[in-house]
């Protein structure tokens, strides 16, 4: 295009912006000068389509992102070279629309969307309807600008809603109505005028909880009704918060009533609602007592599950009555029981869950308590019918359990049974028995705990302190019957020695360090059925370090100013040199002789404390731990360098010959 026209192009756009700042409602055209790209279209405020009239849609910020942001969006057409393109958008309030807010914002080089997100509260007044429009920025071009879109701020909540009911009043527990079952209907009346609906649930102490639920207000400030039928009795509480037209919620109003008991009391001693009573069982009648809660009460009606006994009683004149009632199947069950009044209304039922168990008689002569690859002998005797076999199987410590596998051990003629039980893991904490009944039938579990002494071998050790030394190594376990021990070196499988115990089932045997530093060895033993104990363990710590030894500057007492010798004794096998550092010098070589000592010459520079550091050098480059040796030098200590005679008879007088 020539340049004289893009001048002009500008010059208008100038004057158009000029405008549009100055008098948005004033009727005042903006004409774009060859628009490069179309009007933005699909209008969106905070995702919701543009509304084209005052107010527009009610926005609570708060409600509406992380942001707490009201965000505008529109699409355009853009052509595919496009680049730099800039979103410029005009927010204002519409009571002074001569004063628009004005916020530019990039567009991506391969997006349609134009985008803002509002976050600046200053600017988005809380009761104010603002009005919005987007157009494209091309440089100096300008596309038409879109249609105007409307929305209200509105952060401000409503007052709290107010909750009636006549089947279910509010107040204490003299004022309890209603009952389990019978609804009744709650009215949620508002004073805000703009209250849309109303946010509710109930709850109860005997957690008789719904979730929140939303129900529509009859119109715009108006009531809302609810039906609702307890499911619990005693104190309930019914929670409202009105919601406005943006989505803000009033402060909770709690509605507390309390709905009246009809469902009778239940108590047994014979079958309790917790741990079973062993005294009964099958076929065992035992009393239930029963306490009717609703006035005219005439009979009690009672049912054990779905399909088991049930019958009837009168209600007494203490409101009270004892049924005798034999259960017909071992288990878990539920007693169902309900008040019938006179005029045949019949109310809740109250559950009473018990257990028959009809598991088997258990007994050990010894303790629970046993050495792994040992037994215990357990006594099983039933309490079912023609039990004909007895199953078993036990139950593991931990996360997760292996798959169930019973064991099954027939019955004598009498139906009882001896079951010994083998300990061959440590994770077995308890075992379950059952019995079995000819016609099939699973008598209820009977568990029993049982502790495993994993038997770990004990070992001590003794020697060994340098490389290349045996360690002796004792092993005992509490396990019976040992026919083997295994030890390892360090976790290695190439050190593994198998090992036959002496007739005192101890063993003894040694491994020698190679290397120094830390080292454990660990020891299992197993029985002649191949039951293995928990691992044993000791530790300890080998020293490759040379031996560093001085007569003219030993580490008790002090060395003279003159030049002197360390003599190094080797424990790192192969030898071959040493390196050393004196008072953390760098490291020198010596090599070391045949035998693997060596002797270094020094002369002292100064009196003091000194440091010597040494280590071991092998021909394939393997250097020991360091050893240090500290010593002092003075000025003028004496040095023996020799003793006249050179030998005396036991209490002979030594003089000194010579002093350097």
């Amino acid at each position: 295009m020539p340049s004289f026209s893009r001048a002009r192009r500008r010059t208008t756009m100038l004057v158009v912006a000029t405008m549009l700042s100055c008098g948005v409602a004033a009727g005042l055209a903006a004409v774009p000068a060859a628009a490069a790209v179309t009007a933005p279209t699909d209008l969106r405020t905070a995702d919701q389509p543009c509304a084209t009239a005052a107010p527009g849609q009610y926005l609570s910020p708060r409600r509406l992102n992380s942001a707490q942001a009201v965000v505008l969006r529109g699409t355009f057409s853009r052509a595919s070279d496009d680049t730099g393109l800039r979103a410029d958008f005009q927010v204002w309030d519409i009571t002074t629309p001569e004063q628009p807010q004005q916020w530019l914002r990039n567009v991506g080089e391969q997006s349609d969307e134009v985008y803002v997100q509002l976050e600046d509260e200053s600017k988005q007044l809380d009761g104010v309807t603002y009005a919005w429009r987007v157009r494209v920025l091309d440089g100096t071009d300008a596309s038409p600008w879109s249609s105007t879109c409307h929305f209200t701020v509105d952060r401000t909540s409503g007052p709290a809603a107010a909750v009636t009911s006549a089947e279910y009043p509010a107040g204490s527990w003299g004022d309890a109505s209603g009952a389990i079952g019978v609804p009744g209907v709650f009215t949620l009346t508002s004073v805000g005028a703009d209250t849309v609906g109303y946010r509710y649930r109930f709850a109860s102490t005997e957690s008789d909880n719904t979730d929140y639920a939303l129900v529509d207000a009859d119109e715009l400030g108006g009531p809302a009704t609810l039906q609702w039928a307890p499911r619990t009795a005693g104190n309930h509480t019914l929670i409202v918060h009105a919601v406005d037209r943006a989505g803000n919620r009033s402060e909770a109003t709690h509605y507390e009533f309390y709905v009246r008991e009809t469902r009778p009391a239940i108590y047994s001693a014979a079958y309790p609602d917790n741990s079973p009573n062993l005294d009964y069982n099958v076929g065992v009648p035992g009393a239930f007592e029963l306490i009717a809660t609703v006035p005219g009460a005439a009979s009690f009606v009672w049912r054990i599950d779905e399909d088991g006994p049930s019958g009837t009683a009168p209600v007494g004149a203490d409101r009270k009555a004892t049924v005798m009632i034999a259960p017909t199947r071992g288990g878990r069950q539920i007693l169902h029981v309900h008040n019938v009044t006179a005029d045949g209304t019949a109310h809740a039922p109250r559950t009473h869950t018990f257990t028959v168990d009809n598991g088997p008689t258990l007994t050990v002569d010894t303790s629970r308590s046993v050495t792994i690859g040992s037994s215990i002998t357990f006594h099983l005797a039933p309490r079912a019918p023609q039990v004909e076999a007895y199953l078993y199987w036990p139950q593991y410590s931990g996360l997760t359990e292996p798959p169930v596998e019973k064991i099954t051990v027939p019955a004598r003629p009498d139906g009882t049974a001896d079951v010994t039980w083998t300990a061959t893991g440590t994770r077995v904490v308890g075992l379950r028995f059952q019995s079995r009944s000819a016609d099939g039938t699973l008598s209820e579990p009977r568990w029993t705990s049982v502790s495993v002494d994993g038997a770990a071998p004990t070992v001590t050790h003794t020697g060994g302190t340098d490389v290349e030394t045996p360690t002796t190594f004792t092993a005992r376990t509490r396990m019976v019957d040992v026919v083997e021990y295994v030890a390892t070196l360090n976790g290695d499988e190439a050190t593994k020695q198998v090992l036959t115990p002496a007739a005192s089932g101890s063993v003894t045997f040694a491994f020698t360090p190679t290397k120094g530093g830390y080292h454990y060895v660990t020891v299992v033993a197993r029985n002649a059925a191949g039951v293995r104990t928990e691992e044993g363990a000791t530790s300890w710590s080998v020293v490759d370090v040379p031996r560093v030894a001085s007569t003219d500057f030993p580490a008790t007492g002090s060395g003279g100013l003159a030049t002197g010798t360390f003599t190094f004794t080797p424990r790192l096998s192969g030898t071959t040199a040493y390196e050393y550092s004196m008072n953390s010098a760098p490291y020198s070589k010596i090599v070391a002789q045949p035998d693997g000592t060596a002797t270094l010459t020094w002369t002292p520079t100064g009196t003091g404390k000194h440091r010597l550091t040494v280590r071991g050098v092998s021909a394939a480059g393997t250097r020991s731990m360091s050893t240090q040796y500290t010593f002092t030098v003075e000025a003028g200590a004496d040095r023996v360098t020799s003793t006249a005679p050179a030998a005396l008879p036991t209490g002979g007088v030594r003089t000194t010959a010579e002093h350097s």
